[in-house]
Parts: C-alpha cells; sequence; structure tokens
C-alpha cells in the first residue's frame, strides 16, 4: 500500500497538467473575447480648405492649431474685381429690361396700328358694297332715260375706287400683322442678365471662405497677400467631431471583430486612460507585395512572420466614443482591444 505522502507526489504531475490545461484554457478564453492590437493610429475626416474662385487673400483669420466652430471666416480674397463684375452685371440687366420696356411701347403701338388697319378693311368693304349697290340701282334706269350715262360711269368709277381701296386695306393690315415683334428674345436676353448677376454675386460671396464643421488648422503656411487658384488647398481642417482608431488584425482574427462589437483604445500618449469605441467595420482590401508598383488606392499592409506561414493583416476601424480632446491627434499611435460581451 502506498503512503499518503506516496500518493500526493504522485498526484504532483496529474495537477499540473490539469493546472497548464485550465491555464491554457482560460488564456485561449480570454485571448478569443479580447483581441488586442497594439498596432493602430489615430485617424479623423480631414477637409482640404481652398477657394472656389481666385484671388488674392486679403486676411487670414486664424492660425495654425487653432480650433474653429463651423461657420467661422476662416480667411478672404480681395474683392474688388468681383463688386465691378457684380455692378456690370447689374447695369446690363437693367439696360435688358429698359430695352424690354421700350419694346412693349412698340409692341401696344404696333397693335394699335392693326386695329386700325382693321377697321379701314371694314369701310371698304361698306363702301364697296354701298357702290355695288349703286350701280345696279342704275343700270336698269339708264335705257329708259332716268339717268344719264355720267351718272352711271361715275357709279362704276366709284365701284372700282371701293375695290382698290379694299385691297390697299387688305396689304396695309398685312403689313401691320407683320411688324408687330414679340419680347421672347428680350426676355430671354434678361433671364440670362439675371443669371449673370447671380453668378456674380455667388463669387463675389465666395471671395469670403467659412469653416464647414467644428475642427483644427492644420498645415497653414501662406500669408495675406498670396494668390491663390481656384481649388488649391491653402491648409487642412480636421473634423474633431469624429475620431477614430484604425487597428491592424491578423485575418485569421476577423472572424471575431464583427461590426458593433465593443473595444478599448489606449493612446500611447496616456495609456492610463481608456478610450471607449465601437467597431464600424473591416477593410475589404490591402494592397500587397505584388501589388505595389500598380496605381492603388487600397492601403499598404506589408505581411509579417506568424510561427511559419504568413498572416495578411487588414485594418479594422473603431469609432471613439467621447475621446479626451488632448489625446486626440492623426497618426497618434494607440493600442486597441476589442471585447464581447460587454456594453459600449
Amino acid at each position: 500500500m502506498l503512503s499518503t505522502k506516496a500518493k500526493l507526489v504522485a498526484l504532483i504531475p496529474v495537477i499540473v497538467i490539469g493546472a497548464t490545461l485550465y491555464l491554457g484554457w482560460t488564456h485561449m478564453t480570454r485571448m478569443d473575447a479580447n483581441i488586442l492590437s497594439q498596432d493602430a493610429t489615430l485617424t479623423a475626416p480631414i477637409t482640404q480648405i481652398s477657394a472656389t474662385v481666385p484671388g488674392r487673400i486679403a486676411e487670414i483669420h486664424v492660425s495654425e492649431n487653432e480650433a474653429v466652430k463651423k461657420g467661422d471666416l476662416l480667411f478672404t480674397l480681395e474683392d474688388d474685381s468681383y463688386r465691378l463684375l457684380v455692378a456690370q452685371a447689374e447695369a446690363e440687366l437693367k439696360a435688358a429690361e429698359a430695352l424690354y420696356d421700350s419694346q412693349q411701347r412698340s409692341i401696344a403701338a404696333e397693335t394699335a396700328n392693326a386695329q386700325i388697319a382693321v377697321q379701314q378693311i371694314e369701310r371698304a368693304r361698306a363702301n364697296l358694297e354701298l357702290a355695288n349697290e349703286t350701280l345696279e340701282r342704275l343700270l336698269p334706269l339708264q335705257p329708259k332715260g332716268y339717268v344719264t350715262d355720267q351718272q352711271v360711269q361715275d357709279a362704276r368709277t366709284a365701284k372700282r375706287d371701293a375695290e382698290v381701296s379694299l385691297e390697299q386695306a387688305l396689304q396695309q393690315s398685312k403689313a401691320a400683322d407683320a411688324l408687330i415683334s414679340t419680347p421672347e428674345e428680350t426676355l430671354a436676353v434678361i433671364e440670362a442678365r439675371r443669371a449673370a448677376l447671380d453668378l456674380a454675386k455667388h463669387n463675389l460671396a465666395n471671395t469670403k471662405i467659412f469653416s464647414p464643421h467644428d475642427g483644427r488648422v492644420v498645415g497653414l503656411k501662406f500669408s495675406s497677400g498670396q494668390f491663390v487658384v481656384s481649388g488649391a488647398p491653402l491648409f487642412t481642417l480636421v473634423n474633431t467631431g469624429q475620431w477614430f482608431a484604425t487597428a491592424l488584425y491578423r485575418e485569421a482574427e476577423l472572424k471575431n471583430l464583427p461590426a458593433g462589437a465593443c473595444a478599448s483604445v489606449y493612446v500611447m500618449a496616456d495609456r492610463s486612460v481608456e478610450i471607449r469605441g465601437r467597431v464600424q467595420g473591416i477593410g475589404w482590401g490591402v494592397a500587397t507585395e505584388s501589388m505595389i508598383e500598380l496605381p492603388s488606392a487600397l492601403p499598404y499592409v506589408p505581411k509579417e512572420l506568424d510561427w511559419v506561414q504568413i498572416a495578411q493583416r487588414f485594418p479594422v476601424r473603431i469609432e471613439l466614443i467621447d475621446p479626451p480632446e488632448n489625446l486626440m491627434r492623426i497618426g497618434a499611435s494607440a493600442s486597441t482591444v476589442v471585447r464581447h460581451g460587454d456594453d459600449c
């Protein structure tokens, strides 16, 4: 029979193996529940601030690293030439409107002339009808000697004159109708002048550039007097309303990183501060060594050795929740832990 001491000695290897297996299982469980990445970088949306119209900088109202609010005036351009363009467009619009008014008066006069021509036609037809009736009444009386030949001849002459007058009245009416102009062309000119004025005012307003969102000024290198072209960036505005941590995780870990999972982010500047976050999504592609020489907008993430097999890493974007402003800088190094089952 073995003594109690001998039994205990015999159980030691079993206890050690059991403890080792338990610790390994616990470690693997914790690894699956809390996935760590020490290769993370802080990012935020950025806006390249530029002018939409060319001009010389009159005044810059911000400074490097300054915090600005949405709607704050960032800088202004010299606006003398743009004010002159507005004045020119206003004058051209007034000229077109004056031409339209004059044309309206001409149209009114032309319309009146056409109405007079219509009245003349009606009178000429009445005269012709009367001349016909007179001639028809005199012709039966001529053989009986009740009227003279001169009276009949005068009646025929009056009829011919009435026919000529009617023809002339008809021609005058056609001419009067043809002379009546329409304002469509002038109205089109007015619309074009109004559009030109609106554009001139729009360009004048664009000599003042305002902040599109809250942020911080980064990369300001210009001063007043610098001539800028439209679309050329003057500086960068970091959108401080949204911050993200982009962490690199091995592809074997991606199945345990669902969108919406809670995360903790620790910035290298102060690792004692835990910043809460939520997984927004996993990158759908990275550039590899075989693609590096081809034009690509994909992020380049080099592979690293993982035992024998080389594992590719993919960027996982984590949206930060109420991050401390003093620790938020684009490009800052950080580590992330994605947790399962915890409340963000």
